[in-house]
């Protein structure tokens, strides 16, 4: 974990999809979209280059390096189906610190960022739509200007018992100022659009470190994940696969499965799987009792960008055109309506 390299999806979880060893090295199948399925070392499989860290500060890093010692543990004993381990309270706290670590959670947010801000950007450029919005904005709340004028104040100093005044003189001439600027949108936009990806990217990552610095198992979900009762359940046929999500969520809705679980949204069962032939379950006391059949296919359309398997079969090669069709938080019909509920 430590160095420059980090595992973003921990090795330790990996271990259980090898397909051979070499001495100490562990190898496992990887499935992108796209691209013939390959054989690597774990070692060099769900890693990025300063994935953890930015500018010099490894706090995250330490931290995660930290908690993956007592959860490696606790997989093994999961592994074992000793009952003693799929009652430890630190389970919890293992889905909830695989959950928040990965690669797969960073980029969704940079995607679902990407698009948010491109239907923005796109509604910047039209300089009818904008100027329209933005003139009718200011008449439905003025406070709008009265905060910005106020920031100007205090900026260059000028006395605030002035500040009514201006904005009695200022307010009027709003429209036809921002009629003035229309030509100046498209521009703007255009700027936008430009500088855009790196400014995402690096909030993406920055945003994503200092969560991590601030915990490596956030506690609300600690704590709905400790309402849970746990089990391990073997498969039967098609060896399983595990995602770039590591975990899998089914919920109440039109999505059955998801990457991630929103605070309101009604989880019916986790899926961890630890090894190829055992899948974790966490689920409400009796509501689900064994393993879905759609299970891989379900965690190949939730996994981003790739999955890793300890066999290369036909079943496999298939999945392989599933990946990324529900991988993402919000799909472009949710975009929409946030967008359109912003601008409304």
């Amino acid at each position: 974990m430590s160095g420059t390299r980090h595992h973003f999806i921990p090795r330790f979880l990996q271990e259980g999809f090898a397909s051979r060893y070499s001495g100490e090295k562990a190898f496992t199948w990887v499935h992108r979209k796209g691209v013939a399925p390959f054989n690597t070392n774990i070692i060099n499989s769900g890693v990025e280059g300063h994935f953890y860290t930015t500018e010099g500060d490894t706090t995250a890093d330490d931290l995660i390096t930290s908690a993956e010692g007592a959860l490696a543990s606790l997989l093994d004993g999961v592994r074992s189906e000793n009952p003693e381990f799929l009652r430890d309270p630190q389970l919890p706290v293992l889905i909830a610190h695989l959950e928040v670590r990965t690669r797969h959670l960073r980029e969704s947010f940079l995607k679902t960022g990407e698009l948010l801000a491109s239907r923005l950007i796109e509604f910047l450029a039209d300089e009818d739509a904008f100027a329209g919005y933005m003139t009718r904005r200011l008449e439905r709340d003025p406070t709008i200007l009265r905060s910005s004028l106020a920031e100007e104040f205090v900026k260059r100093g000028i006395p605030m018992n002035h500040l009514d005044s201006v904005l009695h003189l200022a307010t009027p001439l709003v429209p036809a100022l921002i009629q003035a600027q229309r030509a100046d949108f498209p521009r703007i936009a255009a700027q936008l659009r430009d500088a855009l990806p790196t400014i995402l990217k690096t909030a993406a990552k920055s945003g994503h470190i200092k969560a991590l610095q601030s915990t490596v198992a956030p506690e609300l979900r600690v704590q709905r994940y400790a309402e849970l009762t746990f089990r391990i359940a073997r498969v039967s046929n098609m060896p399983l696969i595990l995602g770039d999500s590591a975990v899998l969520y089914a919920v109440v809705g039109p999505r059955r499965y998801r990457a991630f679980l929103d605070a309101d949204t009604d989880l019916s069962a986790v899926f961890l799987p630890v090894d190829s032939q055992r899948v974790l379950i966490g689920s409400h006391e009796g509501t689900v009792t064994d393993i879905p059949p759609d299970l891989s296919n379900a965690i190949a359309r939730c996994s981003l960008e790739y999955f890793i398997s300890a066999e290369n079969t036909d079943q496999h090669e298939a999945l392989r055109d599933q990946i990324g069709a529900d991988a993402h938080m919000l799909d472009q019909s949710e975009i929409e309506d946030i967008v359109n509920e912003s601008l409304q």
